[in-house]
């Protein structure tokens, strides 16, 4: 009884993962970001782990579009390099046929870049 149990729940289980899409992880991303791929890769993994956690019955993200809506400001720059600085993006999230707008605010500061979600509770 436990063997077909088991053998049961391993068919479910293959079968789901047949039919999710997945989280498309591509960079560099359409839209007018200015952020690196490492970057855009970094928020993508942060931004799919919020939303999926808010989504749990969906299995399908990907980025439609980004847009710069804040140019840098603020800006300081040390031997070539930006050292600090801000500015903001609106990232078009589609999940499971559904879009959503995503305001992300960069910072720079020092040899790294943070970014937060505007309106998305961590």
């Amino acid at each position: 009884m436990m063997k077909k149990v088991i053998i049961i729940l391993l068919i479910i289980l293959t079968a789901q993962s047949a039919f999710a899409k997945g989280y498309d992880m591509s960079v560099p991303l359409e839209g007018d970001s200015i952020a690196s791929d490492d970057l855009q890769t970094q928020v993508l993994k942060e931004l799919y782990s919020i939303i999926s956690k808010k989504n749990a019955y969906c299995f399908d993200y990907s980025i439609k579009n980004t847009q710069l809506l804040q140019y840098p400001y603020d800006v300081k720059k040390k031997n070539g390099k930006y050292i600090k600085g801000y500015w903001k993006e609106l990232w078009s999230v589609n999940m499971c046929e559904k879009n959503i707008q995503v305001p992300v605010n960069f910072e720079i500061k020092g040899k790294n870049t943070v970014f937060n979600f505007e309106g998305l509770n961590n």
